[in-house]
């Protein structure tokens, strides 16, 4: 006999085996009839009944067992299953720690992969913003000019419209150190494609930007709707765009 957590039946009382009407029990160690009449009990693993006599289970014992008081609260083994439920219950308590165990270091796996991609976010962001710092600082000499007529021709660098546009601006040529138009072909429209124009120094920037108000009074009407802006990253567009709103 062992006391255990796991439930099964037993006989209620001493008297009572009414079940057994519809069957014969038959003692698992002794091999023979478990009466109604019999002091018995039934075994919670193998589910078979004994006699207490045969199992060397005292009265007082049994009175205990089939108590209403203890029904539900004592459990009862035979001889024969009671050294296997040791072992079974030593197997379950391991591998609930064993569990446990697990599901700690699985919260700490978690906490760990958390903080690493909270990292690497900072990272990108990081990343990022050296990336913007880089393509601000390949501008910072450029200017954008919309509305400049070009000459459809393969071979055109707009070497002599850009020299026209600084003589206008009454700025000298040799400012300028390149030139590129920002797309490949021209609109079915046939307008002016935007024109990129690198500079010599931040002062010459400032300086076409600066006379580049007036182009819209220029008595030579080719200016007049000639627009000149700062060459701006994606992110600076976004930030002036916001900042208007």
């Amino acid at each position: 006999m062992a006391a255990a957590t796991r439930n099964a039946t037993r006989k209620n009382s001493v008297s009572s085996k009414s079940k057994v009407t519809k069957g014969i029990y038959t003692c698992g160690t002794c091999l023979k009839e478990v009466k109604d009449s019999d002091e018995a009990l039934q075994c919670e693993v193998c589910m078979k009944w004994f006699h207490i006599v045969c199992e060397g289970v005292s009265k007082e014992l049994y009175a205990v067992l089939v108590s209403n008081d203890t029904i539900n609260t004592i459990h009862w083994f035979c001889k024969n299953c009671n050294s296997g439920a040791v072992k079974l219950f030593n197997i379950m308590n391991n591998l609930q720690s064993r569990q446990e165990a697990l599901e700690k270091r699985f919260e700490k796996l978690e906490e760990d992969f958390t903080g690493q991609k909270e990292k690497s976010c900072d990272k990108l962001e990081v990343q990022q913003i050296v990336n913007n710092a880089i393509e601000s600082d390949k501008r910072k000499l450029n200017v954008i000019v919309r509305n400049l007529p070009e000459v459809e021709s393969r071979d055109n660098n707009d070497t002599i419209q850009v020299s026209e546009l600084m003589s206008e601006l009454e700025l000298p040529s040799e400012n300028v150190v390149e030139t590129e138009r920002l797309s490949t072909r021209f609109t079915k429209d046939k307008k002016p494609r935007m024109l990129r124009i690198k500079l010599k120094d931040m002062k010459t920037k400032r300086q076409v930007l600066q006379k580049a108000k007036n182009l819209a009074k220029s008595t030579n009407e080719i200016y007049k709707n000639v627009y000149i802006s700062p060459d701006l990253t994606y992110e600076q567009r976004e930030e002036d765009r916001k900042s208007v709103v």
